[in-house]
């Protein structure tokens, strides 16, 4: 009896030894790990916004099988959220703040427990983008404290797992950047529509006749712009009295030839330059749209905007279509760069 009364007396003490050890922990703990991913930041953050996703690269999943997701209608973005059950008891998961790109906060709850908190970060670096995965809590429950101390902490209890799905996160976005390739975003913008009363208008330009080419017209642009300019300069005109532009005469995609003249706008009567032409733009009803960004980007979808603003308006086009271009492309940003495209219509 004495025996059993001084093992008794002896587990009692360890226990009591282990709930002072256990009381004596940190209350709070912060465990994060990081991981560069060579992929867009808006790739991975609409991976990891949807709790959908959690289940291809999710840590836990290898851990425990018989976890079971149970998803509600709305599984991304703030509200966002996702609960499970499992051997050890059910749990929850909640987006409660993002910035898109760049951070994701989430609440997670564990039974009746207090929830912790979960955190993302998204840095776009040369090589790809910083991945930050974090959890953290102030008051830690005891049977949470428990866990954490005969783990070596709650660093040694965590970041394993976090340091997993990061890992495992990788690969999903790396295999999806591979069957799914991200499609450039556009280096151009759209302004809205105009439709337009213009007054008649003088220009005089060089006339150009070639194939249907960005880089032959690119060639012929940067020949004959600044020749237009010298002559201007040299009739004294200043920067307000004319706008850079050109005037479309001819487009044919199916001979692949096309007409055009390069000039300027002027406001007032100059003598013409060797091989410049004289060319009225006639007043009348006008649809223009302004885009932004370099020469030659976004030119198609421009004209195609048009095309459907007339075609939604039953409108005709009713002359050459003219192009102005507003502002010095070496003075602003390549996106600040202003085109307006104009067309005549009845």
């Amino acid at each position: 009896m004495k025996i059993i009364k001084y093992l008794f007396f002896l587990l009692l003490l360890v226990i009591i030894g282990t709930l002072i050890y256990v009381a004596m922990q940190p209350n709070n703990y912060d465990v994060k790990r990081s991981k560069l991913i060579k992929a867009p930041a808006n790739v991975i953050f609409n991976n990891i916004n949807d709790f959908k996703n959690w289940e291809a690269w999710g840590p836990w999943y290898d851990e425990d099988p018989t976890i079971e997701a149970n998803y509600p209608e709305q599984t991304s973005g703030v509200g966002g959220s996702y609960s499970w059950t499992a051997k050890d008891g059910p749990g929850n998961m909640k987006t409660i703040a993002l910035e898109e790109n760049k951070s994701i906060d989430q609440k997670i709850q564990f039974g009746d427990y207090e929830p912790s908190d979960v955190y993302w970060t998204l840095e776009e670096q040369e090589e790809g983008t910083n991945v930050t995965w974090g959890m953290k809590a102030d008051e830690i429950p005891f049977v949470f404290k428990f866990f954490g101390a005969i783990s070596g902490g709650m660093e040694k209890m965590l970041a394993p797992m976090l340091e997993n799905g990061l890992n495992k996160l990788d690969g999903v976005i790396l295999e999806e950047m591979k069957n799914n390739p991200p499609k450039p975003e556009p280096n151009f913008s759209l302004g809205g529509i105009m439709d337009i009363t213009q007054e008649a208008q003088q220009f005089i330009g060089y006339k150009q006749s070639t194939t249907i080419d960005h880089e032959a017209m690119t060639k012929l642009f940067m020949e004959f712009m600044p020749k237009a300019g010298k002559h201007a300069a040299a009739q004294n005109l200043t920067t307000e009295d004319y706008i850079p532009g050109s005037i479309f005469t001819k487009w044919d995609e199916e001979n692949n030839q096309a007409e055009f003249y390069i000039g300027l706008v002027v406001k007032k009567d100059i003598p013409l330059d060797e091989g410049m032409e004289k060319v009225m733009l006639p007043a009348g009803r006008n649809v223009m749209i302004s885009k932004y960004g370099p020469y030659g980007s976004g030119d198609m979808e421009a004209h195609m905007a048009i095309d459907k603003y007339l075609k939604a308006n039953t409108l005709e086009q009713n002359g050459a279509i003219w192009e102005l271009y507003l502002n010095d492309p070496e003075s602003v940003k390549p996106e600040e760069i202003e085109t307006e495209i104009h067309y005549p219509v009845k």
